[in-house]
C-alpha cells in the first residue's frame, strides 16, 4: 500500500475519494483528482481548498495521512486501556471470589469444632456419670460383701477364715514370680560353676594321683628300682593313616566301609586276640574296654571305636581317651616303649635325622609329659604335667569374649601375628595340659583362629587334599612359629554340630583334629611333637542350632605356649 501512495497522483486521488463531497457552485477551478485523468492547477480539492501547484497538494495529503495514523494510534491507545480496565475488573471479581470462600471455610470450620466440642463435653458428661454410677454400685456392693463377711464371722469360727489368706498369698506369689525366676536363673548358674568346680577340684586330685605315680614309675625304671616292659618297633606306611583317608572304623566300632577301599592303619596294629595295642595298654592301666564297663577310677565306657574310648565320669561329663603319641610316630621312625606296672608308659620315638621325642603317657594314654631333643642334642620341655597342678578358681579366671578370627581371611603375616598375640587377661599362673584341655574358660584365655577353609562331611573324619593344601598360610605361620621357638605348643581342636548321640560327636570331632594335625604336618612340615589335638564335640557350638550345620563341623588352633609356661 505505501509503494502504491509513493505515487503524488494516487495520494490525491485517495485523499479525494476519501474527502465528503461539498456541494460548491461551478467555477472555473477544477477538481484536483478527476477520476481517470491527471491533476490540473489550480485545483479544488473537495473540502474546498484550492491547490495552485502540486507541492501544496502533497502538503495536503501528508497532512491528512498524519490525521489517519495519528486517529489509528489513539484508537489502539484506547482499545489498550479498556482492556486493562477489563483485566483489573476481572481480577477483582476473582478476589472477591476467593474471599468469599476462604470466609464460607471458616465458618464451615468453625461449625465442625463447634460441634466436636460440644460432642466432647457430651462423652465426657456421659463418663462423668458412667463412673458416677460405678462407683456407687462398687460402693454398694463393698458394703453388700462387708456385711456378708461380718454375719459369716458371727457364724463361722475365727479359724476357717484361712480361705482369704490363701488367696492373699496366691497374689503375693504372681507377683513375686518374674523375681523368682530371675533369681532362679542365677542360683542355676551359680549351681553350674559350683558343680564344675567341684568336678574340677575331684579331676584334680585323681591327676595328680596319677602323674604322680606315672612320674614315680619312670623315675624308678630309670634308677633300676622297678623293671619295665620294653617294645621296640620301627614304623611302616601300613601302620599310619594320611589326612585324606577315614579310620578303619566307625566310631560306633563298626567296620568302615569307606576305611577299606584306603589303607588300613589300624589293621597293623591290631594284635591277633583282635585288640588293638591300645586297648591292651588300657586294659593294663584301667582295668576294662568293653562298652559298659566301669574302670579303676569310675568312670563307665560308653563307646569303643579301637583308637578311643569315650568314657563318662561319676559328673556325668564326658571324656574321650586315645593314645597321644600316635600323631608322633611316622614312617620311618623307631620307636621304643616302656610300660610299667600301673599301666603308665614312656615312648622314645627316634626319627631318621637322629632327633628324638620322649614323652611320658599316664595310665589312660593321655600324654603327661614331652621333650624335644633335636639332632645336636639340645633338649626342649615342651610341657610337664607330672608337677604339681595348681588349684584353678573357675569364677575367678578373666571373663574373656571369644573372638573369632578366620584363617581365609588373614594374609600369613596377620596369622603369624595372631598366632603371637599375648594371652588375654593379666594371668602369671602356669596351667598344666590337662587344665588347659579340660577348662573351657582356661582355654579361652589363648586367642583362637578357625580354619574356615576346612569342613568335614557328615560322619567323615577325613579331608579332601585341596582342602589340605587351602591350610598353607596357617600352616606356614605354625611351622615358622616353632622354629622361631621349638618350645611352642599349638592346640588343634576338634567340633561337630549337634546332629546324634554327644559321645558319638566326642569321638568323632576328636578324630577330625587328628586329621587336621595329619595335614598340617604331610603338607607343611610342622613337627607333630608341637601339636596337642582335642575333640569338644557339639560342647561348643558356632550356630545354635540342632540341625546340620557345616559351620559347627570346623577346626580351631590355638598357641597354648604361653598358658603351659607362665
Amino acid at each position: 500500500m505505501f509503494k502504491v501512495l509513493k505515487s503524488t497522483t494516487s495520494l490525491t486521488i485517495c485523499v479525494a475519494l476519501a474527502l465528503p463531497s461539498g456541494g460548491f457552485a461551478q467555477s472555473a477551478t477544477v477538481d484536483c483528482a478527476p477520476e481517470g485523468a491527471e491533476a490540473v492547477f489550480p485545483c479544488v480539492l473537495a473540502d474546498g481548498t484550492e491547490v495552485l501547484n502540486a507541492e501544496q497538494l502533497a502538503d495536503q495529503v501528508q497532512g491528512v495521512v498524519s490525521g489517519v495514523i495519528d486517529g489509528t494510534g489513539a484508537v489502539e491507545a484506547e482499545a489498550s486501556v479498556e482492556a486493562e480496565a477489563d483485566a483489573e475488573a476481572e481480577t477483582e471479581a476473582a478476589t472477591n471470589a476467593a474471599e468469599t470462600l476462604a470466609e464460607e471455610a471458616d465458618a464451615a470450620t468453625a461449625e465442625i469444632e463447634a460441634a466436636a466440642a460440644a460432642a466432647q463435653e457430651e462423652a465426657i458428661a456421659a463418663q462423668i456419670a458412667a463412673d458416677a454410677e460405678a462407683k456407687a454400685a462398687a460402693d454398694q456392693e463393698a458394703a453388700d460383701q462387708a456385711a456378708s463377711q461380718e454375719a459369716v464371722k458371727e457364724a463361722v469360727p475365727v479359724e476357717e477364715a484361712a480361705p482369704a489368706e490363701v488367696t492373699a498369698q496366691q497374689q503375693a506369689e504372681a507377683t513375686a514370680a518374674p523375681q523368682a525366676e530371675a533369681s532362679q536363673t542365677e542360683e542355676q548358674t551359680d549351681a553350674d560353676l559350683a558343680a564344675q568346680q567341684e568336678a574340677e577340684e575331684a579331676r584334680l586330685e585323681q591327676r595328680a594321683a596319677e602323674a604322680s605315680a606315672a612320674a614315680e614309675a619312670a623315675a624308678a625304671a630309670d634308677s633300676g628300682e622297678a623293671e619295665a616292659q620294653v617294645e621296640t618297633e620301627e614304623v611302616t606306611a601300613a601302620q599310619t593313616r594320611s589326612s585324606d583317608q577315614e579310620f578303619e572304623t566307625q566310631v560306633t566300632g563298626e567296620s568302615s566301609a569307606d576305611a577299606s577301599s584306603n589303607a588300613a592303619p589300624q589293621a597293623a596294629s591290631q594284635e591277633d586276640d583282635g585288640m588293638s595295642k591300645f586297648e591292651k595298654a588300657l586294659l593294663l592301666g584301667l582295668g576294662a574296654v568293653a562298652v559298659g564297663a566301669v574302670l579303676k577310677n569310675g568312670s563307665k565306657v560308653v563307646s569303643n571305636s579301637g583308637d578311643r574310648l569315650v568314657v563318662e565320669d561319676q559328673y556325668g561329663d564326658l571324656r574321650v581317651l586315645k593314645d597321644d603319641d600316635a600323631l608322633v610316630r611316622q614312617a620311618g621312625d623307631e620307636v621304643r616303649r616302656e610300660t610299667f606296672n600301673d599301666g603308665s608308659a614312656r615312648t622314645t620315638v627316634t626319627k631318621p635325622d637322629g632327633s628324638q621325642v620322649v614323652t611320658i603317657l599316664g595310665r589312660d594314654g593321655t600324654v603327661l609329659r614331652r621333650i624335644n631333643i633335636d639332632a645336636q642334642g639340645d633338649e626342649y620341655v615342651l610341657f610337664d604335667g607330672t608337677r604339681e597342678e595348681r588349684r584353678v578358681v573357675v569364677n575367678e579366671l578373666p571373663q574373656i569374649e571369644q573372638r573369632n578370627t578366620l584363617a581365609s581371611e588373614q594374609n600369613e603375616e596377620a596369622l603369624r601375628l595372631a598366632l603371637e598375640t599375648q594371652l588375654r587377661g593379666d594371668q602369671a599362673q602356669r596351667y598344666s595340659l590337662r587344665q588347659v584341655r579340660d577348662i573351657r574358660q582356661v582355654r579361652a584365655l589363648a586367642p583362637q583362629i578357625e580354619l574356615d577353609a576346612v569342613r568335614f562331611a557328615t560322619g567323615s573324619a577325613a579331608i579332601r587334599p585341596e582342602q589340605a593344601k587351602s591350610l598353607a598360610k596357617i600352616g606356614t605361620a605354625i611351622s615358622d612359629a616353632i622354629r622361631k621357638d621349638p618350645r611352642t605348643v599349638i592346640l588343634v581342636e576338634g567340633h561337630t554340630d549337634a546332629v546324634g548321640d554327644a559321645g558319638y560327636n566326642l569321638a568323632l570331632s576328636d578324630r577330625r583334629a587328628e586329621t587336621v594335625a595329619l595335614a598340617l604336618t604331610e603338607y607343611f612340615d610342622v613337627p607333630p611333637a608341637n601339636l596337642i589335638t582335642q575333640g569338644y564335640g557339639e560342647s561348643t557350638l558356632k550356630i545354635r542350632t540342632f540341625d546340620a550345620e557345616p559351620a559347627n563341623r570346623r577346626a580351631v588352633v590355638r598357641n597354648i605356649t604361653g598358658l603351659l609356661r607362665q
